[in-house]
C-alpha cells in the first residue's frame, strides 16, 4: 500500500488489474521458446570450439593479433595516464585547498549569524529580566511575601519568553537558588549553594566578574539537566551584589539546532577566550563548568598536533578576538589528518566559533570545476576512443565483419556457408574453426529442439503450480487485511465524534504493524495510537498481541489513567510473549499513545511510550514528548502521566514514528517532528476534515517517488464546549 491510500479494503475472491498483470507469464509461449533454442545452439557452439580444432597447425601459439593489439593499447593507456595524472594532481590540489578554505570561512560565518541570533535574544530577555524593580526588591528582602508576590507577578511575563520557559534566581546573602519551568511556572526553592562545593564554584566566579553578564555549560545534578546557561548579575546602584539570575537552554537541543553539519566532512564548535570548548557536537569533548576552572585539557589547543600548530592557533584566537567582525583561517594537522580551520568571534557573548573542515571528505568541488573538469577528461577519452578505433578497425574489425556475417547466416540455418582464410594469427585459426562449427550445429539442432520441448512441458507444470501458490498467499493476505480492520473504531469515532476527528492511517503493505482505538466510560474517553515492531504480516499479528493487551488492561484498570494502562499493558505482553533467546534477536516492542480526556474536569492526561502528542491551540503549537521506552523493551519500566487542560478549539494529535521518519523532499531527509510542526501551523485552522486531506496531500507531496519506509498513523480529535457527554452504556 503506498503513501496517500486511506483505508483501501480488499474483498476476497477478487484480483486487480495490476495483479493480473504480475502473474508470472507463461514459459511455454513462442519466444521464450526462441530464447532457450538460441541459448542451447550458442552452448554447443562454443564446445566445439573448445574441443575440435580444425587443424593440427592450431595447437601452435599465433602470436600476432595479441602482440600488435597489446602494444598499441600500452602506448596509448601509459601515455594517456600519464598526462592525466600530471594535470589532474594539480588541479585537484588547488581546487581542495581552495574550497576547503570558502567552506570553512562559511560555516563559521553561519553558525555565528545563528548564535548570535538564538543566544542573543535570550541574553537580552535575561537583561531585562535582571531589571524588574520588583526582582530587586525581592533579593533585599527574600522572606516579605508581597515583594516575592510582585515579583512572581512580573516574571509570570517572562518565563515563557524563554526559549525553554524557564528562569532561575539565586540570593547572593543566602545563597538560595529558586528555579521556574514549564511544570512549576512559579519559581520555588530548590537548594542552596556551597562555596566547599566545586559544582557551584561557577557561582563564585561568576559574581567575582566585572562583566555583567556570563555564559557557562554546566550539568545541574539537583535540577538533573545539562544547559547553556545565561547568567545575568543583579547589583544595588553602588554596585554591591545582589544575587544572579537568567535562563538555560537544554544542551543537545542547542548542539543540535546550532553546531549540525552542513555538509560532509565539516564541524563547528565554539570556544572560550582562554580556548576551552564550551559547546561541541561531542559532549564527551565540552569543559563544562569553565567559568569556575583554571586548567583545562578539553581546549582548541588540546587537538593540535604540533607545537608550532597551537601556537598559531593561540595567536590566530587572539587576533579575531580582537578583530571581533572579521573571519580567521589556519590548516592544521590533528591526530584524523588535515584540517581547514575557520575562527569567527561573537563579541557580545564572548565566545569564538571555531569551524573545521576536512578537505578529503567534504564535498567542495562546485559544479564549474566538475564542468571543467568533465569537458577535459571527455577531450582526453575522445582521442583515446579514436585512437583505439583506427587500431581496432585496421587489426581486427575489417577481418572480423567478414566472419560476423557468415555467423549470422549460420543463426539463419544456413549451415553450408565455408569460411576461407590464409592468416597466421588468431582471426585465421577462428576462421578455420568456424567451417567445422557448422557442420556439428547441424547435427545437434534436432537433439535442441526434442530437449526444449520436454523443458517447456516442465517449466509449464511449474508455472500452475507456482501460480496456485500465489493465488492462495494473497487472498491469505486479503482475509488478514479485513480482519485487522475489525479492531478499528472507526464506526464509533464517526458515531461519537464526527466532524471533530480524523485519521490518516497508512499500513506500508497491505496489513501493517499500527491501529489505533477509541474507548468511553462514564467520565470521558480514551484515544490512542499503537505502533508494533515490523510491518506487513509479522506488524499485523503483533497488533493482535498488543490489542489483546490493552483490552486486559482497561477491563482491569479502566480508561482513565493512561500511564497505568501502559504499564499494565508491557505486564501483559510480557506474559504473552514466551521468554525465549530466539524472540530476544526478534523485534517484539511496541510504541504506545494515549490520551484520556475527563469531561467533568476539562482535562486530558497523556501517557506515551515513544509516542508524543502534539496541540495546537489558538496557532500555538506545543510538542510534549512522551517518555523514551518502548512497551516489551529490555526491562519493565513505569511511564509519565501528562496533565493538559481542555481547552475549547484546541486540537491533539498523536502520531507514530512512521510520518516522521519519512524520508523525501529535495534533501531526501526525513520528515520529522519539524516538517509535522511546520505543517500544523500551517493547517492546524482548518476544519479536521480538510486537515486530514491537507496531511495526506503533503506527504505525498513530499515523498515524491520514494517509497513508503513504515506503517503510518495520525490520530486528531477535539472537544468543543458543547461537545455531548458519552452514553451511559460504556464500549467494551
Amino acid at each position: 500500500m503506498t503513501l496517500g491510500m486511506n483505508h483501501v479494503e480488499h474483498k476476497p475472491g477478487t484480483t486487480s488489474a495490476g495483479e493480473r498483470g504480475r502473474r508470472p507469464a507463461r514459459f511455454g509461449d513462442c519466444a521464450m521458446l526462441k530464447i532457450i533454442y538460441k541459448t542451447q545452439v550458442s552452448h554447443h557452439r562454443q564446445r566445439f570450439q573448445m574441443h575440435h580444432p580444425s587443424s593440427s597447425d592450431h595447437t601452435r601459439r599465433q602470436p600476432g593479433l595479441r602482440r600488435k593489439i597489446g602494444i598499441l593499447l600500452l602506448a596509448i593507456s601509459v601515455a594517456v595516464l600519464l598526462m592525466s595524472a600530471a594535470v589532474g594532481k594539480r588541479i585537484l590540489h588547488d581546487l581542495t585547498a581552495d574550497l576547503s578554505r570558502r567552506l570553512a570561512v562559511s560555516e563559521a560565518q553561519l553558525t555565528r549569524e545563528k548564535i548570535q541570533s538564538l543566544v542573543g535574544r535570550e541574553l537580552a530577555i535575561a537583561q531585562r529580566f535582571a531589571g524588574l524593580t520588583a526582582l530587586g526588591d525581592w533579593l533585599l528582602a527574600e522572606q516579605d511575601p508581597l515583594a516575592r508576590g510582585r515579583f512572581l507577578a512580573e516574571a509570570a511575563g517572562f518565563r515563557p519568553a524563554f526559549a525553554d520557559g524557564a528562569y532561575f534566581v539565586i540570593h547572593h546573602h543566602t545563597l538560595a537558588y529558586y528555579y521556574a519551568d514549564a511544570e512549576r511556572p512559579r519559581a520555588i526553592y530548590r537548594y542552596t549553594l556551597d562555596r566547599n562545593n566545586t559544582g557551584d564554584s561557577w557561582y563564585f566566579s561568576t559574581m567575582d566578574r566585572v562583566e555583567p553578564y556570563t555564559l557557562n555549560v554546566n550539568p545541574d545534578a539537583t535540577l538533573k539537566v545539562t544547559n547553556l546557561w545565561i547568567n545575568v548579575q543583579v547589583r544595588n546602584a553602588s554596585g554591591e551584589p545582589l544575587g544572579l539570575v537568567g535562563t538555560g537552554m537544554q544542551l543537545d537541543r542547542f548542539l543540535s539546532s546550532m553546531l549540525a553539519p552542513r555538509t560532509q566532512g565539516s564541524m563547528s564548535f565554539i570556544v572560550d577566550k582562554a580556548g576551552r570548548i564550551v559547546a561541541h557536537p561531542d559532549p564527551s569533548k565540552i569543559e563544562y563548568g569553565a567559568l569556575g576552572k583554571q586548567d583545562s585539557d578539553r581546549t582548541l589547543f588540546a587537538g593540535l598536533s604540533t607545537e608550532a600548530g597551537r601556537e598559531t592557533a593561540s595567536r590566530l584566537l587572539a587576533e579575531v578576538r580582537r578583530r571581533s567582525g572579521g573571519v580567521e583561517v589556519m590548516q592544521q594537522i590533528t591526530p584524523a589528518g588535515r584540517r581547514m580551520m575557520a575562527l569567527a568571534h561573537l563579541p557580545e557573548l564572548g565566545w569564538t566559533v571555531v569551524s573545521s573542515v576536512n578537505p578529503e571528505a567534504a564535498e567542495v568541488l562546485s559544479s564549474g570545476f566538475i564542468r571543467l573538469a568533465l569537458i577535459g577528461g571527455g577531450v582526453i577519452v575522445l582521442m583515446v576512443i579514436l585512437a583505439l578505433t583506427l587500431g581496432f578497425d585496421r587489426l581486427v574489425l575489417q577481418p572480423l565483419l567478414a566472419l560476423t556475417a557468415s555467423a549470422r547466416m549460420i543463426a539463419q540455418g544456413q549451415y553450408g556457408i565455408r569460411m576461407r582464410s590464409d592468416r597466421d594469427d588468431e582471426i585465421g585459426a577462428l576462421a578455420r574453426a568456424f567451417d567445422t562449427m557448422a557442420a556439428e550445429v547441424q547435427a545437434h539442432t534436432e537433439d535442441l529442439e526434442r530437449r526444449v520441448a520436454e523443458r517447456t512441458a516442465e517449466l509449464e507444470a511449474t508455472h500452475h503450480r507456482l501460480a496456485d501458490t500465489h493465488r492462495q498467499l494473497t487472498e491469505s493476505i486479503r482475509y488478514a487485511s479485513l480482519i485487522q480492520r475489525v479492531i478499528l473504531p472507526d464506526r464509533r469515532l464517526d458515531t461519537r465524534m464526527q466532524g471533530r476527528y480524523f485519521v490518516v492511517w497508512q499500513p506500508r503493505d497491505v496489513v501493517g504493524g499500527d491501529f489505533y482505538l477509541y474507548r468511553e466510560d462514564e467520565g470521558g474517553c480514551l484515544f490512542g495510537v499503537v505502533d508494533c515492531a515490523g510491518h506487513g504480516v509479522p506488524g499485523a499479528f503483533m497488533t493482535m498481541i498488543a490489542h489483546a493487551a490493552l483490552e486486559r488492561a482497561t477491563v482491569e484498570l479502566g480508561l482513565g489513567q493512561p500511564a497505568a494502562l501502559l504499564e499494565r499493558a508491557d505486564r501483559a505482553v510480557r506474559d504473552m510473549l514466551p521468554d525465549t533467546q530466539r524472540l530476544e534477536r526478534l523485534a517484539t516492542s511496541m510504541d504506545i499513545g494515549l490520551c484520556y480526556v475527563e469531561r467533568a474536569s476539562r482535562t486530558v492526561r497523556f501517557a506515551g511510550a515513544h509516542i508524543d502528542l502534539f496541540t495546537a491551540c489558538d496557532g500555538e503549537i506545543r510538542n510534549f514528548r512522551g517518555d523514551r521506552g518502548g512497551i516489551n523493551d529490555r526491562k519493565p519500566r513505569t511511564f509519565t502521566q501528562l496533565t493538559l487542560d481542555l481547552e475549547p478549539g484546541c486540537v491533539f494529535y498523536l502520531v507514530t514514528d512512521g510520518i516522521l521518519d519519512q524520508s523525501g523532499g529535495a534533501r531526501d531527509l526525513p520528515f520529522g517532528r519539524g516538517g509535522f510542526t511546520s505543517w500544523l501551523r500551517d493547517n492546524a485552522a482548518l476544519p479536521l476534515e480538510r486537515q486530514e486531506e491537507a496531511l495526506t496531500g503533503a506527504l505525498n507531496d513530499y515523498r515524491g517517488e520514494k517509497p513508503q519506509r513504515d506503517d503510518i498513523t495520525v490520530l486528531a480529535f477535539r472537544f468543543d464546549q458543547d461537545t455531548p457527554a458519552p452514553s451511559k452504556e460504556t464500549d467494551a
